[in-house]
């Protein structure tokens, strides 16, 4: 009889430890693929259980087309990591101006970034070829430059140093395609430039170069322009035609004109926590999608351009075109000593002014 109880005795802790062991390490086949840790971000063959997601900052305002070609780029991004990497929108300037914006990049609080390369001018003059009115014949004319002299490579190693990971390798992605001058009064000449009250960014040879011309460049927050217009605190603000509508600065200015001052390539960083949380699957997906984010840019603008300048006219603004050859003269010298102080790589000048 004792034997029999010590059996039904073993039998009970027997079935309570198999109990005990399927509750705690039952249902491992149930785990989603791409959630460990030896494999950070998912991949695009298996979800992971919850996205990795990643706070997208851009100055631009929404509607334009580089605000919708953000929303197809992040689009792409789901889709081809299967889910595991979720993009969210930060238009109009949300997350800070472009100082504020590589700060917070740089500290893990904004994971992509998109600004012009002239906005990081403050690490290094290299980042300063661009944004120089007047000197380039268009786009390929920056791209012939920043390749044939090596600086977009050390442009790329920059930012990596200061925790930026760049994203469009192809350095595809330029606004545009071309600049405008929204003003209260007519500009038809490189002259009526002379005394007007602008709105600049913050980039000495970008304001130097207008101060040369005679203007007055008052510094003023891109989220701001439309405010400082309306109060009169400037009476003219340039954009790329591209940005116009969406800024509605023709509420306010009746004249455009075709300023075409610069051209401005524009950098798709990801901050270097951000990427280090994804696997290398997508990290390189990211990259492939900032590439084909600069062609849908492209795209989108031409197809609104059209459409856009019949719009503004219609609505009673007046588009002026301007030869700008005045003021490339005025500027040679200056443009030579930029290249002597190295913030234009050497041979520059010779090679853009003869095109």
């Amino acid at each position: 009889m004792k034997s029999f109880k010590r059996f039904m005795a073993s039998a009970l802790v027997l079935s309570l430890l198999l109990a005990c062991m399927t509750a705690c390490g039952g249902g491992g086949d149930k785990s989603t693929p791409g959630a460990s840790s030896s494999n950070p971000g998912g991949g695009s063959g298996t979800p992971a259980a919850e996205p990795v997601v990643l706070k997208f900052a851009t100055e631009m305002a929404s509607g334009t087309p580089e605000v919708k070609a953000a929303e197809m780029f992040a689009d792409n991004v789901f889709e081809q990591t299967n889910g595991a990497v979720k993009i969210e929108i930060y238009a109009d300037g949300q997350l800070g101006e472009p100082a504020t914006a590589i700060e917070s990049t740089q500290l893990g609080n904004i994971d992509i970034l998109i600004l012009p390369a002239s906005d990081f001018k403050s690490f290094d003059n290299i980042f300063g070829i661009e944004a120089i009115p007047f000197l380039y014949a268009d786009n390929d004319a920056v791209a012939k430059v920043l390749n044939d002299s090596g600086a977009a490579e050390t442009q790329k190693q920059i930012l990596a140093d200061i925790g930026l990971i760049q994203l469009n390798e192809a350095r595809n992605y330029f606004r545009g395609p071309y600049r405008v001058m929204a003003s209260k009064k007519p500009v038809r000449t490189v002259d009526d430039i002379k005394g007007l009250r602008f709105r600049a960014f913050d980039n000495k040879n970008y304001i130097k170069a207008y101060e040369l011309l005679g203007a007055n460049p008052l510094v003023i927050a891109y989220s701001e322009v439309y405010m400082a217009l309306q109060n009169g605190t400037v009476d003219a603000a340039t954009c790329t035609i591209s940005a116009l509508k969406g800024e509605n600065y023709t509420e306010i200015c009746k004249y455009v004109t075709l300023i075409n001052e610069y051209v401005s390539s524009v950098f798709v960083l990801c901050g270097e926590s951000a990427y280090n949380k994804l696997s290398e699957e997508n990290r390189q997906i990211l990259k492939t999608c900032a590439d084909q984010l600069g062609k849908d840019v492209d795209a989108l603008t031409e197809e609104a351009l059209e459409s856009n300048i019949d719009a503004m006219k219609a609505d009673g603004v007046e588009f002026i075109e301007i030869d700008t050859t005045p003021a490339r003269e005025t500027l040679k010298d200056f443009y030579y000593e930029l290249e002597a102080d190295g913030t234009l790589p050497a041979g520059t000048c010779d090679t853009v002014l003869n095109q």
